[in-house]
């Protein structure tokens, strides 16, 4: 496998975890709605910790994803030299008789 597969699947991974860290900070902070027994069982504080870490986990994973991305994205896309013309803008023009050199001047 190249370098190109295995930076395919590190950006896969970070994709992955920090949309898994994204679902757990939120069933963290929905706790009391989804499952109240939880508050009295754990500690709300750590609980609230837990879910602030996971926030931080997965915008970094997310933040690091977009970053290979983009970057990868950029490196595809062609561009032009700059300061160069478009050379989709130019006319085409029938050549000028009076600057062909190629033939000899004729004596009358």
């Amino acid at each position: 496998m190249g370098s190109g597969g295995a930076t395919m699947s590190v950006m896969r991974l970070r994709l992955v975890l920090g949309l898994l860290f994204l679902m757990l900070a939120a069933v963290i902070f929905t706790r009391a709605w989804s499952a109240p027994g939880l508050d009295a069982r754990f500690d709300p504080v750590r609980m609230n910790l837990g879910g602030v870490l996971a926030l931080v986990f997965g915008g970094l994973n997310l933040a690091r994803w977009y970053a290979a991305w983009s970057y990868l994205r950029a490196r595809r896309t062609p561009v032009r030299t700059p300061l160069q013309p478009d050379p989709s803008a130019a006319r085409p023009e029938p050549p000028n008789p009076e600057l062909d050199f190629t033939r000899s001047e004729e004596k009358s």
